[in-house]
């Protein structure tokens, strides 16, 4: 048996395109329908938030109107907010320094001798440095007896003799100092 090839006739062609034209039809219907809805859902999402937008330039509008209306209370609210903002930082560094002196007071006025307080500082953390003055030798002496007992020593964490010193005030007399350094207990 011969077999020929006719090289004139045509062999029908299935393309893809030919054989799939129906299922890319519903395809494509269906993407254009899910685009459509996507494109509507954005279009909404574009005009709210324009909406918004214009809502939020409106109020800041007015209140800058405002502002422009009120600059008198708008400088008075800066100077307050300074002023609060001041007395913070003052109570966060203020030593509470009237109770404690009120301690090394009375502590002073309990000795035998009646010491002078010359000079004190007394910061945040409760650390103490003062000068106490006696006009004669006997009254210090009495008085560093008295630093040393504990009626004295219950108001301190510790308290030490910095430094002792004599100034001469006439011929005959002499003024002795005493400077103290320590930390006191924290008060209830």
């Amino acid at each position: 048996m011969k077999t020929r090839i006719n090289l004139f006739r045509r062999k029908p062609r299935q393309d893809f395109f030919s054989l799939h034209s129906v299922q890319m039809k519903q395809w494509l219907t269906g993407l254009g329908i899910v685009l459509f809805i996507l494109f509507i859902f954005l279009v909404v999402q574009v005009v709210q938030l324009n909406t918004e937008q214009q809502k939020l330039f409106e109020k800041k509008e007015t209140y800058l109107k405002y502002l422009m209306n009120e600059k008198d209370i708008e400088a008075s609210v800066r100077y307050f907010k300074s002023k609060q903002t001041q007395m913070n930082t003052f109570l966060k560094n203020d030593a509470h320094f009237l109770p404690y002196y009120t301690v090394l007071k009375n502590s002073l006025d309990n000795a035998d001798t009646k010491p002078i307080l010359d000079t004190i500082d007394i910061d945040k953390d409760r650390n103490t440095q003062f000068i106490v003055k006696f006009e004669n030798y006997d009254e210090m002496l009495l008085f560093l007896k008295y630093i040393e007992s504990e009626t004295f020593l219950k108001n301190f964490v510790s308290i030490s003799l910095q430094t002792f010193s004599i100034n001469k005030q006439t011929i005959n007399s002499n003024r002795y100092e005493l400077s103290l350094k320590g930390t006191f207990k924290e008060l209830q």
